[in-house]
């Protein structure tokens, strides 16, 4: 069974303020494609993903969208219900466990345990780091890199060399069109593809030809 401890901001607390928490967080199951919170819609409650994955996404009014940041067990979602609505749209970009607890509970735990307050503010730090990051590889690395590095985080999070994913994921959350990483896909090397299913066979030759943004976020 999936132990809360699991998650890294979780298990990062002294045992005296995990215990004021474990009391309010139940365990869920977390389906791909899920909508977790809305952007600009009051938002209840705080996730604290176990072995599932969450993307934050932007969405444009043309439809198209990119994901700015993506949290599996090294953090939480739902921060920015703690001040206010969410910024972004939150969706499980793999299917997955996660613990869920009330925001109101969250606040009020915070309010008399500086230490709960710190892993939150460490969460946060957490994600904008990663959006900043995300922000400068979209526009410094080529799609080739961006690619190369998506499907090693997201076999990283997942803890599995076999990927079950499409052109039109990689391209959401890439903020690009579907036929752009269908010609980039074929130039890479180090994987291979069968009904549907992405199999990584040698991650060092996706490591050669990802961009540094993945090494300074593993």
């Amino acid at each position: 069974m999936a132990n809360p401890l699991m998650n890294h901001l979780l298990a990062s607390l002294p045992d005296s303020d995990f215990q004021v928490l474990l009391s309010c967080l139940q365990l869920t199951s977390l389906t791909a494609g899920e909508t977790l919170a809305e952007a600009g819609q009051p938002s209840f409650k705080i996730y604290f993903p176990i072995d599932a994955l969450v993307a934050h996404s932007r969405e444009m009014e043309d439809g198209l969208a990119i994901d700015t940041a993506s949290v599996g067990a090294d953090g939480m979602l739902g921060c920015g219900g703690l001040s206010g609505t969410p910024l972004h749209r939150l969706y499980v970009s793999q299917s997955g466990f996660a613990y869920r607890m009330d925001i109101a509970d969250l606040k009020s735990a915070m309010a008399s345990h500086s230490n709960i307050a710190d892993m939150c503010m460490a969460g946060m730090q957490q994600i904008l780091r990663k959006i900043s990051m995300e922000l400068a590889c979209s526009h410094f690395h080529s799609l080739h890199q961006r690619v190369a590095r998506w499907l090693l985080a997201q076999s990283d999070y997942g803890q599995t060399d076999s990927l079950v994913v499409t052109h039109q994921a990689i391209a959401n959350s890439l903020g690009v069109r579907r036929e752009a990483v269908s010609l980039t896909l074929p130039k890479l090397d180090g994987f291979s593809v069968s009904r549907g299913r992405l199999e990584i066979t040698t991650r060092n030759l996706l490591e050669k030809a990802c961009c540094e943004c993945y090494f300074q976020l593993k």
